[in-house]
């Protein structure tokens, strides 16, 4: 039962899946260096703030932290290998989940008010620019600053170079660098919900289930906008703004059906649909409830938060197309990728996810792991079983077949011989101690 890097398969019977393929897998994910399938790093406390913290952006050319609160204050964390060190920057403008990007030597935000900018300066706070439109989600192109509000089909690009001042949001027929816009589909009844890079394009995700790709350059003459997709069950059952992402040449997004992607192609129409879920897809479908998605590209992993319980993620990794699942201790708000760690937030306390510590703060993290089971019409004899974890501290893990209880550590090899009959091989491990799965071997026999 090794490598097991086809990742969980429930959409077909434990005894049909794959040899690479699991039933379940807790707490495991893929090392980003050797596609190994290990155990995650718990959770360090680091920081505790006043409110509740709803929201983290990282900004790398600063490795800054940006906290946002349900109170709708903002703080800047420069981030260490210690405690942070800490700057209230003022309110937020807006009551949306605000959406941040660096646009030359500025963290523009987006909250559902008017935008607002940090300059980094010492004595400085946020500013809000007045003449900016209503908007709640941005991004950079062209040498502009775009922006866009949900309930709105429109996308505004300041001028060349300037979102701060006055002129910045005024459109002038005269001049090609002004402020334009652009309306998406205006005649469908749909809302924009997602707005991805694809390549050199955008893919503009509508409520209705639509798609558009908005193709051109830095001329805006050369912008036109063309319907690529009708029916991509991502709706306004979903909240705008978190349930698409860009993987290379692909977006990847959620939809009432499961993990889907928009892809280019050479083919005529060159953007094409896929679904690329259908082995975990029910995982992500039961009881889905306002979906999430966070892409950790440094771990070529995207993390999914399917319904209503905050404390489980899907955790799709698309360098193998394979997906393990993540159970915290306790309810998690937003989680962020820095170029050194991962940080996490829960209630008003931050935590640095990190193989050196052993728990979720004080609780103890489960991990399990399920393999193929067997079956056969006749029974079966396990005469022995052979496991090889790793782990850099000792400690147990629960080998389970049937009424068959194995203790086997997680830092080394150990082979057990017994006298097992059975009709169904069933194997589950299960251990409160962090380890790497090297291989389970089950020497087996017909009777």
């Amino acid at each position: 039962m090794y490598p097991l890097n086809g990742g969980i398969n429930v959409a077909q019977v434990p005894e049909q899946i794959a040899e690479n393929e699991m039933q379940g897998c807790q707490n495991f994910i893929y090392d980003r260096d050797s596609a190994r399938l290990v155990g995650r790093g718990g959770l360090e406390k680091i920081a505790e703030m006043e409110s509740e913290i709803t929201g983290l952006h990282y900004d790398l050319d600063t490795n800054t932290i940006f906290a946002f609160l349900s109170n709708r204050d903002c703080w800047q964390l420069v981030m260490s290998s210690g405690q942070p060190q800490m700057k209230y920057l003022d309110k937020i403008a807006g009551p949306r989940h605000p959406k941040c990007e660096r646009f030359k030597d500025k963290i523009f935000i987006a909250s559902g008010d008017h935008l607002q900018f940090y300059d980094f300066s010492p004595t400085e706070k946020l500013k809000l620019i007045t003449a900016s439109p209503l908007c709640d989600r941005l991004f950079y192109r062209f040498g502009r600053l775009a922006i866009s509000m949900t309930g709105s089909d429109r996308i505004t690009y300041s001028s060349v170079g300037d979102a701060t001042s006055e002129l910045a949001w005024k459109e002038n027929t005269n001049d090609d660098s002004s402020c334009k816009w652009l309306d998406i589909g205006s005649d469908d009844a749909g809302d924009i919900m997602e707005v991805v890079p694809l390549a050199t394009d955008m893919i503009i995700f509508k409520s209705n289930g639509k798609a558009y790709q908005f193709v051109g350059d830095a001329d805006f003459n050369s912008w036109a906008v063309y319907n690529v997709a009708n029916f991509t069950d991502l709706t306004a059952d979903f909240s705008a703004g978190i349930c698409a992402t860009n993987i290379g040449n692909e977006v990847v997004f959620l939809s009432l059906r499961g993990l889907k992607t928009l892809s280019t192609t050479q083919d005529y129409g060159n953007i094409a649909a896929t679904d690329i879920g259908a082995k975990f897809n029910k995982l992500i479908t039961d009881k889905m409830y306002e979906p999430e998605m966070i892409n950790m590209r440094r771990h070529r992993m995207i993390l999914i938060r399917p319904t209503a319980d905050r404390s489980f993620f899907v955790a799709y990794n698309y360098g193998l197309n394979a997906a393990t699942t993540l159970k915290f201790a306790f309810p998690i708000t937003a989680i962020v990728e820095t170029k050194d760690d991962v940080f996490v937030a829960s209630g008003n306390s931050i935590y640095r996810w990190t193989i050196t510590a052993t728990q979720d703060d004080t609780t103890d993290i489960e991990y399990i792991v399920k393999p193929r089971a067997i079956i056969s019409s006749d029974e079966i004899l396990v005469k022995a079983i052979d496991t090889k974890f790793s782990s850099d501290h000792a400690g147990n893990a629960e080998l389970t077949i049937g009424r068959l209880k194995v203790d086997m550590p997680t830092n080394s090899r150990r082979k057990v011989l017994c006298n097992h009959s059975t009709d169904y091989v069933d194997v589950e491990v299960k251990s409160s101690s962090r380890f790497e799965l090297d291989h389970i071997v089950l020497d087996i026999a017909n009777l």
